[in-house]
């Protein structure tokens, strides 16, 4: 039987503490104003649920998801958004919460797509930022953890359908 092993990277304490640091430099950038974050699913959902209770004042959240049928380095037409439509952002100071930003094709293509719903602001949070594979000129406005090559699981991101349970962030081994 072949076992998977996770070498764990990123503790449940330090993961922790990043989201709090993430929460006010957050609403420094955004002052007074509503932070709306936007979670792309279904890897943002614990780094959307703990970033939410991190930032002080107003806050609001949705979900969409990004339909993809193929791999994130190619920029193909296979993409869309799902729940979008449920999620006014008009005006709104908008905070996309993706859980690896590696190439940037997606996050490219997305920001092109929410642009056209006015949003006051876009910005890019990574929960991780792999900056050295970036194919497209795309940069994260706010990391949690800037990784190497690999692949992770832990903290709502899964390995083959598993791992997401994690409390810590590792590297698949």
């Amino acid at each position: 039987m072949n076992q998977t092993t996770i070498e764990p990277l990123f503790s449940a304490d330090a993961i922790a503490s990043r989201m709090r640091e993430l929460g006010q430099e957050i609403r420094a950038r955004s002052g007074d104003a509503e932070v709306f974050l936007l979670g792309i699913l279904k890897g943002s959902s614990c780094f959307l649920a703990d970033l939410l209770r991190a930032v002080p004042g107003d806050v609001g959240y949705g979900y969409i998801d990004v339909i993809r049928d193929v791999p994130d380095t190619i920029a193909g037409e296979a993409l869309e958004i799902d729940f979008l439509r449920f999620t006014d952002i008009r005006n709104r100071n908008v905070y996309v919460l993706k859980d690896v930003v590696a190439t940037g094709v997606i996050e490219n293509w997305l920001f092109n797509q929410l642009r056209v719903s006015g949003p006051a602001s876009l910005s890019l949070v990574a929960l991780l930022d792999r900056a050295d594979v970036r194919t497209v000129d795309v940069t994260a406005d706010f990391s949690a953890f800037r990784v190497g090559e690999g692949t992770f699981a832990g903290y709502g991101l899964e390995y083959e359908g598993r791992y997401g349970n994690l409390p810590y962030i590792g590297r698949v081994g």
